[in-house]
């Protein structure tokens, strides 16, 4: 599991087999000496992708029809808020882009984000932001997301990074946007 520091931010991989069965406990940071607070999840709030559920999950949202494209008249961005590529704006030049680690169309440095970890497609004015079945998943507003539509300025995470999409009018500059 994954635990942040509440002194200094930092992010560790915590060994839950370290707590002996407990369902809580406490580490001291080792950069800072701050004390962390450990709780396990119940066993309940798990989620876990399941192979068998994997057709359930609907291919597109519906009402996208038709070939993943480009809007005519704007242009659509993705800014690196929080983590190490932070200040990065990616600007996205292709209908459908795989967002990871390595082997992707916008790598991110970032450990705790998947080699393939989502894909951003477009339809137009519309924007589907999808999880490829990555390690520590995909968020919008801290909720794991398995797909979701989003808007302009929606905040998603991948793993420690925190990005914002970005629509502007074609002739803009997308920093101008944030």
């Amino acid at each position: 599991m994954i635990v942040t520091c509440s002194g200094c931010q930092k992010r560790y991989n915590f060994d839950e087999a370290k707590l002996h069965g407990r369902r809580s406990g406490t580490v001291r940071c080792p950069a800072c000496n701050t004390t962390i607070q450990i709780a396990v999840p119940a066993v309940g709030d798990q989620t876990t992708r399941l192979d068998a559920d994997a057709n359930l999950v609907a291919a597109r949202p519906q009402g996208l029809q038709g070939s993943p494209r480009l809007p005519s008249d704007q242009r659509v961005s993705l800014a690196v808020l929080e983590g190490k590529n932070a200040g990065q704006i990616f600007q996205i030049d292709h209908p459908k882009m795989i967002l990871g680690r390595t082997g992707a169309d916008i790598a991110l440095d970032d450990g705790e984000v998947s080699r393939q970890h989502a894909c951003l497609e477009v339809h137009g004015a519309r924007i589907v932001l999808r999880d490829m079945g990555s390690t520590n998943g995909t968020f919008v507003d801290e909720n794991k997301i398995s797909e979701m539509e989003i808007e302009n300025r929606t905040e998603f995470r991948l793993g420690g990074t925190r990005l914002m999409l970005i629509l502007t009018e074609s002739g803009s500059d997308p920093g101008a946007a944030i």
